[in-house]
């Protein structure tokens, strides 16, 4: 009876944190999408030239700093001890978040503030690696948090 309450501790531990990560991801997606919408604006009209270089700056500084803020959430998700049942899921979890949190460097390294250009090529690779990155975790915090009662 003791190792199955445990267990059911651990899942509830496990399911618990995995929820409050996603969260604080989604939330800071919210926090972001007005200076990318910005910015993916611009880019879309070929209009880069008629944002200021202090927005172009305060887009570039907001990224970063989700970048940041994302990273740590990605070493809490990397500490975070998983039921042995997902294991497998949870590594590539943690693989995927990984894989944002690239992507959201790479955007973020695109901007190039000395020459007031975004490197175009690589802000939409790094856009779809992000969408793709994404969608996989979705699906695997999905099916994790289905399965864990």
């Amino acid at each position: 009876m003791r190792s199955f309450i445990l267990k059911k501790n651990i899942i509830q531990v496990y399911a618990r944190t995995l929820s409050q990560i996603i969260t604080s991801t989604e939330d800071l997606q919210k926090e972001l999408e007005p200076y990318y919408t910005k910015l993916k604006t611009a880019l879309d009209g070929d209009q880069l030239a008629g944002v200021s270089d202090a927005d172009l700056a305060d887009i570039q500084a907001e990224f970063q700093d989700g970048t940041d803020q994302y990273k740590q959430l990605n070493e809490r998700l990397n500490k975070l001890q998983a039921p042995a049942r997902f294991m497998g899921k949870h590594r590539n979890l943690t693989n995927a978040y990984q894989t944002y949190v690239d992507g959201c460097q790479a955007m973020t390294d695109s901007i190039q503030l000395a020459d007031h250009k975004v490197d175009q090529n690589v802000f939409a690779a790094a856009e779809t690696g992000q969408n793709e990155a994404m969608d996989h975790i979705i699906h695997l915090v999905t099916g994790i948090l289905s399965t864990q009662a």
